[in-house]
């Protein structure tokens, strides 16, 4: 009986590690992100002006863009609260093609790549004030 409550135990312990590491692989890639790993940094804001919803970053403002995202921390949540504010989502596409997002969601929730997290309003709060300064191109994708 003990074997088998210790094989039960040893199980759990590993099913909640490899679920552990599976929560934090969207934090590990904002964390460990390069400027020089971009090839391409866009800022969608979904309120305001209709002419002021987008940017198309410049190679210059990588760095800078690069360093919040390598900021992020915060607790993974499955069941959202619903909130009312804007979303400020920054798509980045590496230099291989892929394309990421990483969203402020009403400085409440840190969303990358469809993953959730409790981030703390001061760090969201910071960074979502990015200018945008153009329309959001009628052929881009969300």
């Amino acid at each position: 009986m003990r074997k088998i409550c210790f094989a039960i135990i040893c199980v759990l312990i590993l099913l909640g590690t490899a679920a552990c590491r599976d929560n934090d692989a969207q934090l590990a890639w904002a964390q460990s992100l390069k400027a020089s790993d971009v090839a391409r940094i866009e800022i969608v804001r979904l309120l305001g002006a209709a002419d002021e919803r987008y940017k198309d970053c410049e190679k210059t403002e990588f760095e800078r863009i690069v360093s919040i995202i390598n900021g992020a921390k915060g607790k993974r949540v499955d069941a959202l609260e619903g909130i009312s504010g804007g979303t400020v989502t920054v798509y980045i596409t590496l230099n291989d093609g892929t394309r990421h997002t990483f969203a402020n969601n009403g400085n409440v929730y840190l969303v990358i790549d469809g993953v959730s997290f409790e981030a703390k309003y001061e760090w969201l709060n910071g960074w979502s004030n990015e200018k945008t300064n153009g329309a959001l191109p009628q052929d881009f994708v969300l």
